[in-house]
């Protein structure tokens, strides 16, 4: 299946390529996939930039959704990443990518995950399938959905520059293994995950 195939020649994605093979422009990249919530990439895209002061794209998802594994009905999150790679190194894109999709996710020994990142291919991905209220039998509510996609996004940016899991609860950086410890979490980099952060953005900025 290839997402985002019907993109024309002015849609957000072919007007991000030519000014990206013209400037270099390092922002990070958002790639929203038709499966996500529709609606809300601006937003979300919006609470990222603001919280890890970076500046952000957001375009239609021009991948081939590779990975699906019917008999578990969920994809395969390394797959993915594979396919980001690839599109990055073909494309000789220098900038992070974060793919958000709507395709329940899991990966070698884990069964289900919130998102994955690999800070080697400058590539994440993340999944609203598990972030909603109606997942988990609750009243849905947008608000909900949206903070913890934005914390999620968040957190596996982080990866992408070098920061690790951190010991305390509020911070984006903590492992979310349930919604609760997501829900618990605040949009907030604790002092030393922030002072790390900003170290990273300098070597970015001057690489």
């Amino acid at each position: 299946m290839v997402a985002g195939s019907n993109r024309g020649a002015n849609t957000p994605f072919n007007m991000f390529m030519s000014a990206h093979c013209e400037y270099m422009v390092m922002d990070l990249l958002i790639f929203w996939d038709s499966g996500a919530p529709a609606g809300l990439e601006l937003p979300v895209m919006r609470m990222i930039s603001g919280m890890l002061d970076i500046p952000s794209r957001v375009c239609s998802n021009p991948l081939i959704m590779n990975g699906y594994v019917g008999s578990r009905r969920q994809t395969d999150a390394g797959a993915l990443l594979d396919t980001i790679d690839t599109f990055r190194q073909r494309k000789g894109i220098r900038n992070p990518i974060l793919l958000v999709t709507g395709n329940d996710l899991f990966s070698a020994g884990i069964s289900s995950l919130f998102g994955l990142a690999r800070p080697t291919a400058g590539a994440a991905v993340v999944s609203t399938a598990r972030l909603s209220n109606e997942f988990y039998g609750r009243e849905g509510d947008e608000d909900d959905l949206v903070d913890r996609t934005v914390k999620e996004c968040a957190h596996e940016i982080g990866h992408l520059f070098g920061l690790d899991h951190c010991p305390v609860p509020e911070c984006i950086m903590h492992n979310p293994l349930t919604l609760d410890d997501l829900d618990r979490k605040k949009r907030w980099f604790c002092p030393d995950c922030k002072n790390l952060l900003d170290s990273a953005r300098i070597v970015n900025s001057l690489s």
